[in-house]
Parts: structure tokens; sequence; C-alpha cells
């Protein structure tokens, strides 16, 4: 996987991921939820929910668990066709547990994006852990 397709393109799917990536370290329910299309899907190595009511809940779910939040993330590839695109993402998070403690988390995300409305939208996440740090 390379970066193709129009520029133009590409860089607002690089706008997705940030938007997405800064809901995320603002704990921000809606814009995160806005960052998804309509038929929409995030699997995880501990959860596979589809639509904006099941990714919701599964959102707060995770969100609920974390009294501090921090997300980034890198954009590893885009490619761009028509109205749809697929890409790859690492993302670096860092959580404060309820308790304090902190968890350390590296993964990757292979997604798929459409154009709907005139704005480019996730599609699916299918993330896969690389490196986690789980406090005792």
């Amino acid at each position: 996987m390379a970066f193709t397709g129009p520029v133009a393109d590409r860089m607002e799917i690089r706008e997705l991921y940030g938007m997405y990536a800064d809901a995320s370290a603002r704990a921000d329910r809606a814009a995160w939820l806005a960052c998804w299309a309509t038929d929409c899907r995030w699997t995880s190595h501990i959860f596979d929910c589809s639509g904006h009511a099941a990714l919701g809940e599964q959102w707060d779910g995770v969100l609920a668990m974390f009294s501090e939040l921090a997300f980034m993330s890198e954009v590893g590839a885009i490619e761009v066709a028509g109205d749809a695109a697929v890409g790859r993402s690492v993302a670096r998070e860092i959580g404060r547990l309820l308790n304090g403690k902190l968890y350390k988390l590296v993964g990757c995300y292979e997604d798929r994006m459409v154009r709907e409305n005139g704005a480019w939208l996730f599609t699916r996440r299918d993330y896969r852990p690389v490196i986690q740090e789980i406090p005792e």
C-alpha cells in the first residue's frame, strides 16, 4: 500500500485521521462519531461492532475505564479510487485508568473510507495491537 490517488482527496482523508485523533484525545463522542459513515464497522482484538449506535456504546464502554486519554496517530498509507479509499495508520494511546495507573498501547489500523455527502468518512477500522503495557 502506498499513497495514490488525487492529492486533494488524500489531504481530506489526512484531515479525517486528524479529526479522529483529536476527538479521541478530547473524549468528544459526537466529534468522534462524526468521523464515521452511515454504514460503519469498528473491530479490534476485544470487540466487533457495526452502526453508529453500537459504535457509540462501545466508545462509552472504552472511555468509562479512563480518567484521561492521549491519542496520537500517524498515517502510513492512503490509496484513493474514486469515492472509496483504503488506508493504514499507527496509533499511540496512553490512558490513565480510574485507579491512577497508566495503560499504554501502540496499534495498527487497517481502514476503509468512502466519500459520503461530499465528505470522507470511515466505513471500517480494523485495529490490531502491536505493543501493550498493561499495569498490574
